[in-house]
């Protein structure tokens, strides 16, 4: 745990600078995902992804809808077809490890994902190591793997060891306690050397406006108690 929190300490600190750009090497996940309107940092051979999208139109549908603003915010209001259970928005994230030739593996890094549970201009921070962390999943392929060719699997594998990418589609709903309704929310992914978990190797993050928009965060204040909850995160392919 101390390990953990000062991990998440240097992510919050940290101020990558992220581009919008297409994943590599593709969106491996589901069926039907188009690549694109991700917000990235790369660093070397290392490539980080984060971005958000309509999971539920008014029929219920996912669609490609990302209303994106090119920077760093994703953008929608709440449809009928949304369950009471989930929110309207699915985040995305993608891990490449090494675009060059797959041969540093995902095991090469530690991650951290850092998903904002205060829907107001604060936050309010939960972590997971999204491919470490028992109790959720992912989806894992290498530099050639195509679109929706990605292997699932429970994270804390193997996979780790055998592949450089990976990526899921996450609905606040899987969450344990997560808000659904409107407000901001903030995303933060980040990789670390093993040896050094005070300076972050690359990071990126993202802002989901949902409804009425509201003052941007000014600031990551961030909290750990909700660590064990994520222990308990409901298995979702993505999708």
């Amino acid at each position: 745990m101390r390990h953990l929190a000062a991990a998440a300490a240097a992510l919050l600190a940290s101020t990558g600078i992220a581009s919008a750009a297409n994943v590599t090497p593709d969106i491996i996940f589901g069926s039907d995902n188009a690549n694109g309107s991700f917000t990235i940092d790369t660093e070397q051979t290392l490539e980080l992804g984060l971005r958000a999208k309509l999971r539920y139109d008014d029929q219920g549908d996912p669609q490609n809808t990302f209303n994106y603003d090119g920077v760093d915010t994703y953008t929608f209001v709440q449809t009928a077809g949304t369950p009471s259970n989930r929110s309207v928005f699915n985040f995305e994230w993608s891990i490449n490890s090494d675009t060059a030739d797959g041969s540093d593996t995902l095991d090469s890094y530690v991650y951290l994902l850092a998903v904002d549970f205060d829907p107001g201009a604060g936050t309010n921070f939960v972590f997971y190591d999204p491919v470490r962390t028992f109790g959720t999943n992912a989806w894992y392929g290498d530099n050639d793997t195509a679109n929706g060719g990605g292997t699932v699997a429970n994270a804390g594998g193997s996979e780790i060891n055998d592949f450089n990418v990976a990526q899921n589609s996450v609905n606040y709903g899987f969450i344990p306690n997560a808000p659904l309704g409107d407000g901001i929310y903030s995303i933060i992914l980040s990789a670390f050397a093993p040896g050094d978990l005070d300076n972050p190797v690359a990071t990126t993050s993202i802002n989901v406006v949902v409804g009425e928009e509201v003052p941007l965060p000014a600031a990551f204040p961030f909290m750990l108690g909700g660590l064990a909850g994520f222990a308990a995160l409901r298995r979702r392919a993505g999708r």
